[in-house]
């Protein structure tokens, strides 16, 4: 089984299509439980028309490792699917492709492209069109794993939770750790989604990547193998 763990406030306008799209995947061997920390729109009436575990915190409560990781020790999966209410799969395969690369008894995760067009909300084949042009390709041991969308073992992630002292970036911190620990994680072209923060009316990547880079630059100093931080208990 795969369990999906997604993380919403105000999705409305697309965390729809995103459950449609799950629901639809040639493997349908999933469950799907949502994280929401205080949506005022839409978001809760839309998502309780699929058969979804809804699971609310407070906005203060919010931490993007801790709510990853209440929904992971609500799961039974597996394999833990990641993807946030705005990353729309790109092919009904999707989730298909990512398992075979757990064949690979080394395979901690595997995660994909994304794109800021928004295109592919609209018409997946010309979304698809946008990866090819932009030509993403396969990468092996790459630490870059996205919490926009990834697949982990369930396993390993009791081995190391998300760190729930860092404010983002957690994704990369436990990439970094698990190729530290002699496992691959690839990112493939296949299991890539669309994704657009402008479409949303939030900052894009650009907007964040400074950010990103002085958490990444302490993440880079820690020394591995090591502990991670999680207020839950994993019983």
């Amino acid at each position: 089984m795969v369990s999906f763990v997604i993380r919403t406030k105000n999705e409305e306008k697309l965390v729809g299509k995103v459950l449609k799209s799950l629901y639809s995947q040639t493997y349908q061997n999933i469950e799907v439980i949502i994280i929401d920390s205080g949506s005022t729109d839409k978001t809760l009436a839309i998502v309780k028309k699929f058969p979804v575990r809804l699971i609310k915190i407070a906005p203060e409560e919010y931490n993007p490792g801790y709510a990853l990781n209440l929904g992971i020790l609500k799961a039974k999966g597996k394999y833990i699917g990641i993807v946030s209410g705005h990353s729309v799969p790109i092919s009904k395969t999707w989730l298909e492709d990512a398992l075979i690369e757990f064949r690979d008894p080394r395979m901690a995760a595997v995660t994909g492209h994304y794109t800021e067009n928004p295109v592919g909300y609209f018409c997946c084949k010309l979304g698809r069109m946008v990866f090819k042009l932009e030509q993403r390709q396969r990468q092996e041991f790459c630490p870059w794993m996205t919490n926009t969308n990834a697949l982990i073992r369930r396993d390993l992630w009791q081995v190391y939770p998300f760190d729930e002292k860092l404010s983002g970036c957690e994704d990369y911190d436990w990439g970094s750790e698990m190729i530290t620990r002699g496992y691959n994680i690839i990112k493939e072209p296949k299991f890539s989604v669309f994704h657009s923060h402008q479409f949303i009316g939030r900052p894009g990547y650009h907007q964040r990547l400074s950010r990103w880079k002085k958490i990444c630059a302490r993440i880079d100093k820690r020394k591995r193998p090591r502990k991670s931080y999680m207020k839950l208990k994993i019983g």
